[in-house]
């Protein structure tokens, strides 16, 4: 059995980054040194049908490196914090009982926080009609505007949410809409005050900002060349068809092209475009985790002796669940 810390909280080892800094890669080396089980923290890879778009391993890689909370979902239907925090629970109560360690892996900052950290608003139901009202305000006045509404709620949890991450912005209003209290209110934005219901650690890893930005277009290009067109074709023709807005549709990499399908872009801009949104997604992400102070390491990986060293620091602190 795993052992568990003096208050009987169940392990978690978290693997996060900015997208393109290389976690998968030192994820399954970790698995292949550790009695582990991933669980991926990733809302984009939730889709079936989106493989390229969302750098998800292959089918032959995930049978030989198995992911939970991977494939669950086509890209008609929606996934949501709260359900991720509920299956992720379960998991970990399960993983920890066979004495395997839960890793949990991916970029997706509000995931990962609110599993670990009380997060009172995963819980809220979606508001439909003020919903509707909000993306109608979105398209008359625009994002700046809608950014706006939010500010004056709740502007101390603005400096992690970009003005181009609409769909949040959207989701929290809904969640002042519903509870009357702010954002910041409902979850827990002193992290040295929080009571984590897990005994977790976080590896965050990192690069120097050029390397990991040239990483990220290279990335791109490697995805445009693999298929991301098609996949983002799919997604365009699946809305269309539907009448109604899908949640994978707002992802990076496939909504920028839907000016393209229109006839209202060029290609070659389209593909700058998601180079340029997964470079500041990224910068959002490393901005979100420099607000941890414990329970983290921020460790560099540019290079393969980086690569070790990472791998014996959580050799060192998962000693006890080494493969023999």
């Amino acid at each position: 059995m795993v052992q568990k810390s003096a208050v009987n909280k169940d392990k978690v080892l978290i693997l996060a980054g900015p997208t393109g800094v290389g976690k998968t890669e030192i994820a399954l080396s970790i698995y292949d040194i550790l009695k582990c089980e991933i669980i991926s923290a990733d809302s984009m890879q939730i889709y079936r049908e989106c493989n390229v778009g969302t750098a998800k391993l292959n089918n032959e890689l995930l049978k030989k490196y198995p992911h939970h909370i991977v494939n669950i979902k086509s890209i008609e239907e929606e996934y949501s914090t709260a359900e991720f925090k509920k299956n992720t629970e379960s998991l970990i109560i399960e993983i920890n009982q066979k004495g395997f360690l839960p890793i949990i892996v991916g970029g997706t900052s509000l995931y990962i926080e609110s599993l670990i950290f009380p997060y009172e608003f995963a819980n809220c139901p979606k508001q439909n009609e003020y919903r509707d009202y909000l993306n109608n305000f979105l398209k008359t006045n625009g994002k700046e505007e809608l950014y706006n509404i939010l500010y004056e709620i709740d502007n101390s949890i603005l400096n992690y949410i970009s003005v181009n991450d609409t769909k949040k912005i959207i989701r929290l209003l809904e969640i002042y809409h519903y509870t009357n209290k702010k954002p910041s209110e409902l979850q827990c934005v002193n992290k040295k005050a929080c009571n984590s219901p897990y005994d977790y650690f976080i590896i965050f890893l990192n690069k120097d900002r050029e390397l990991l930005y040239d990483s990220i277009n290279r990335r791109v290009d490697d995805m445009v060349n693999n298929g991301l067109i098609q996949e983002a074709k799919l997604i365009y023709d699946k809305q269309k068809e539907l009448n109604r807005p899908l949640q994978v549709a707002s992802a990076i990499g496939y909504k920028e092209f839907f000016n393209y399908f229109e006839g209202n872009d060029s290609l070659e801009n389209c593909i700058n475009l998601v180079k340029q949104h997964s470079r500041n997604y990224a910068k959002r992400q490393i901005t979100w985790f420099k607000r941890y102070s414990d329970n983290i390491a921020f460790l560099e990986y540019k290079t393969n002796e980086d690569k070790e060293k990472i791998l014996s620091f959580i050799k060192e602190k998962y000693y006890n669940f080494i493969k023999k």
